[in-house]
């Protein structure tokens, strides 16, 4: 169970209690203090900016038993204000302070990582507040009751916030949930089970001491817990947690990580630095910023926000290659890929003219000078590039390794800073590090006496902005008197599943200077071999994985026992899509803005500002809304010669000539689901509204069975926690929302989008 559903199921089973009791979940202010009286804790409200609030909202005074909240709002500001206080007693006891300053009830539990969020991580603090925010919204309005709510009592979302005098927008985030998402099952508790004892192998790497350690980590050895098994090693030797830095490359492996040391050492994992090399870059950048000319706080832009930082800026520059009339941004793609490679191997904006000049000089036929010309053209636009980062006090994801191996490298001062600070170093998955961040590793580690590394290099999948395996066979080089080790028990597969690995991965060239497979099965022997078939052409193989699975079902194994792995996400797609008309369950998310039902929604929302209404195409093969395409064409046109504002048809559907009696009711009933929306609203209410209220999709979908229209809500899901952030920007939210989806599906930077939620593992076929 995560820290998230654990907060949860605490603050819905204190709503219990304190329901049992005798609160009056009606009353949520009243609520809340039957909670706090019960404690004998002392609430007083205080003045907006009262200086007892110390530049909070609320505190909690752990010695004086006292909390203080801001007296203003709404009751249930109040009420929210004294629960995400009680959340931090609750949560983490009531012995310390508490402040409580960024407050939100309707916070999302997990938030999508597009762009930025895709290498940044939320501090501990925002991770606290998070926790906190979840709790007391799950205190005061548990899921379980607005479910009740609206599907026995048939309320919808604004009747019950009016009930409650709670903000429509916490209803709906707490209805979006319980309707959306699985409902967590906790797994049976085994009280027989025995404690994990690590092997000979995890024990010397997790106590080595003296030398640069490299620790090359099969499939299923036990990586991870050898990496934490390492840091709870050096606590016990007595070293500072402070001192300890754990780096890998992934927001989701640093929580994972995070949480299984809390697990361990809750006190000391707070001050151990864990988190992406990125991340990393830019605590660097932020505690170094006088040296680089920048605020301690600087933008960190995405790709396409560069693309729209750069797109004014091209019809001043001399371009000829890559000037492009019908669409600028896509050979603005191309040249930001090209920066970002340079700012992965250190290479600054005149560094890379003077290698682009010097290719022009040397070209010796006419393809090569187009080449260097294009390179020049690409040095012009990297430099009035990092003018405009400079202006908007920004860095982007490249800047976030470059300009802390420039500073490193450049001042003794921030080097040995860091280096004191930074004692043990340990990375994981290192045969994803490119050259910079071994450059990086190479200043604050100095000799890397205690630098210790973890990767394999036959997993080297990934090739994130120029990372190699190569330095994995390097890195003996790279610090001298290295020791390399490896793990020699595999627990995850049988013994025929291994030896066919092992054998497979001799011939792989990522195992060239890697030590040799010689792992052991801790599982034993399965007495089952692994079998290899043909097939001849696309469609048969997708048959022969769809025997496969009936196969193996027909022996007791169920769908959710069996996975389907595959190289690409393009091929993935076409095979769960195939499998599901064959009547297979599949639990694959795919490309979250080419899904039917997401599709539909957007559809829906570019109505309330497209002049030209092109959604209804889609629309009109909604349930309850179809309209012919000769329908279509004629409420166009209608629109087109009457100059017709977007939604102002809907004042107008019986003017429409010659539009049958199905389009015209159809048209009525699109009217009646928009109506009441404007152009200005949020596109995260409009969707919550249609998905809660107007089209009833969520309840549909939390009454059903099936596993196709299970995994349509936990995609709908998604695309709400996506909007749920606010596009920075000029015009229309709405509009800048499906431009940043257009970019997004254009970069084909969806990739962690994709990903499932922690409740989806709960789903079964």
């Amino acid at each position: 169970m995560d820290a998230i559903e654990s907060a949860r199921q605490k603050a819905e089973s204190l709503h219990i209690a304190v329901t049992n009791a005798g609160g009056d979940v009606n009353n949520p202010l009243s609520f809340a203090r039957s909670e706090i009286e019960r404690r004998d804790i002392d609430l007083y409200p205080a003045v907006k900016n009262d200086a007892q609030l110390k530049g909070g909202r609320a505190v909690y005074d752990s010695q004086a038993g006292m909390i203080l909240y801001e007296d203003s709002g709404t009751d249930f500001d109040k009420a929210f204000l004294i629960a995400h206080e009680l959340a931090h007693i609750v949560l983490e006891g009531g012995e310390k302070d508490f402040i409580a300053e960024d407050i939100d009830s309707t916070r999302s539990s997990e938030e999508p990582a597009i762009g930025v969020e895709q290498v940044l991580d939320y501090g501990s603090h925002e991770r606290r507040e998070v926790l906190m925010d979840v709790f007391a919204r799950e205190f005061l309005l548990p899921r379980f009751l607005v479910q009740r709510w609206h599907i026995n009592d048939d309320e919808d979302s604004s009747a019950i916030a009016k009930r409650l005098g709670v903000p429509i927008a916490a209803v709906q985030q707490q209805l979006l949930v319980a309707l959306l998402l699985p409902t967590y099952i906790a797994e049976p508790q085994q009280n027989n089970k025995q404690p994990v004892v690590p092997d000979q192998s995890q024990i010397d790497a997790a106590s080595h001491r003296g030398s640069p350690y490299q620790l090359q980590a099969g499939p299923g050895t036990g990586k991870t817990s050898t990496l934490v098994r390492r840091v709870l090693d050096l606590l016990d030797k007595g070293v500072n947690p402070d001192s300890i830095l754990v780096l890998t490359f992934s927001n989701k492996a640093a929580g994972e990580l995070r949480e299984r040391i809390a697990e361990k050492v809750p006190e000391s994992v707070a001050t151990i630095w864990i988190g992406t090399f990125h991340a990393f870059g830019l605590d660097i950048v932020h505690r170094f910023h006088q040296f680089l000319g920048l605020s301690d706080n600087p933008l960190v832009i995405s790709r396409y926000e560069a693309i729209e930082l750069l797109e004014d800026e091209l019809a001043k520059l001399s371009l000829k290659h890559y000037r492009n009339f019908d669409d600028p941004t896509l050979n603005l793609s191309d040249m930001l890929t090209a920066i970002s490679r340079a700012k992965d191997e250190v290479t600054d904006a005149a560094s890379y003219h003077t290698l682009a000049e010097n290719m022009l000089t040397i070209a010796s036929d006419d393809d090569a000078r187009i080449q260097a010309e294009k390179c020049l053209e690409v040095a012009m636009v990297y430099r009035r590039y990092e003018q405009l980062l400079l202006e908007h006090d920004a860095v982007d994801f490249g800047d976030l390794v470059r300009l802390p191996v420039t500073l490193v490298e450049s001042s003794e001062e921030v080097r040995k800073s860091l280096s004191t600070r930074h004692q043990h170093i340990l990375v994981d998955e290192y045969q994803d590090v490119n050259r910079a961040s071994v450059r990086l590793l190479k200043a604050i580690a100095e000799k890397g006496e205690r630098l210790w590394v973890v990767g394999d290099s036959r997993q080297s999948i990934y090739r994130f902005r120029g990372a190699s395996s190569i330095n994995m066979r390097r890195f003996a080089e790279d610090f001298s008197g290295a020791k390399v080790e490896q793990l020699a028990v595999n627990y995850r597969s049988v013994g025929e599943v291994i030896n066919l690995y092992s054998t497979f991965s001799t011939n792989m060239k990522a195992s060239v200077g890697a030590l040799p497979l010689n792992l052991d099965a801790n599982r034993g022997s399965s007495s089952v071999l692994p079998e290899f078939r043909v097939a001849n052409k696309p469609d048969d193989e997708i048959a022969a994985i769809a025997a496969a699975i009936e196969e193996k079902r027909n022996q007791t194994f169920t769908y959710e026992q069996q996975a389907v792995l595959c190289t690409s996400n393009a091929r993935l797609s076409e095979i769960a899509s195939k499998l599901e008309s064959l009547g297979i369950p599949v639990l694959y998310l795919g490309s979250l803005f080419e899904r039917s039902e997401i599709k539909d929604l957007l559809s829906l929302l570019s109505l309330l500002t497209d002049k030209k209404a092109l959604g209804l195409v889609r629309a009109a093969s909604l349930p309850d809304m179809p309209m012919t395409l000769e329908d279509i064409k004629l409420i166009t046109q209608h629109i087109k010669e009457q100059d017709l504002s977007p939604l102002e048809w809907v004042e107008c559907i019986d003017s429409i000539k010659d539009l049958s009696d199905t389009g015209r009711e159809s048209l009525r009933h699109l009217a009646s689901v928009l109506g009441g929306f404007a152009k200005h609203d949020s596109p995260w209410s409009v969707l919550a509204t249609l998905v809660v209220d107007r089209l009833g999709i969520a309840k549909r979908i939390a009454q059903s069975d099936n596993l196709k229209e299970k995994m349509q809500g936990i995609a709908i899901w998604r695309l709400l926690n996506f909007c749920h952030r606010k596009v920075n920007g000029k015009g229309l939210l709405i509009d800048r929302l499906l431009f940043r989806i257009r970019r997004i599906v254009q970069l084909a930077e969806d990739r962690d989008i994709r990903q499932l939620p922690q409740a989806a593992k709960h789903i079964k076929g």
